[in-house]
């Protein structure tokens, strides 16, 4: 598992949700009770993972997705459409590596930590986490 280092960083959520599920609504409820976690931490980087490591270009990892925003989690994603969206990915990931969790990061300054995450994991990769489409 990959450790990310980021001195802006001073405290990290561990997801205690796993969203496992192959049906498209009983995910739905999982990932808004994921979310739910994270009410009201704000100014965060979030990362989403798998129980089991993906094969990348360089190594694996258990990194689906590295994101950040200002606002909570909870208040950046609208559950029903992010899930249809990449139900393909979602889906994929449960059925091949396992249930994915959400962990999210406290930052002093959520857009630098995103780009350090995002640069560490490159470096180790050689390429962006799967669902990533740009540093």
């Amino acid at each position: 598992m990959m450790v990310f280092d980021s001195a802006n960083v001073f405290r990290k959520h561990e997801g205690k949700v796993k969203l496992e599920s192959n049906e498209v609504d009983e995910f739905i409820i999982q990932y808004r009770s994921a979310l739910e976690e994270t009410k009201g931490i704000c100014g965060v980087v979030y990362v989403l993972r798998t129980l089991k490591p993906i094969p990348r270009f360089r190594g694996s990892s258990n990194i689906l997705y590295i994101g950040e925003t200002k606002h909570d989690v909870w208040s950046r994603y609208d559950v029903d459409v992010d899930t249809r969206d990449f139900w393909s990915v979602y889906s994929h990931a449960v059925a091949s590596y396992g249930h994915i969790e959400i962990d999210v990061y406290e930052s002093e300054d959520h857009k630098t930590t995103e780009k350090e995450f995002l640069a560490q994991y490159f470096a180790s990769h050689g390429e962006l986490p799967p669902i990533n489409r740009r540093f």
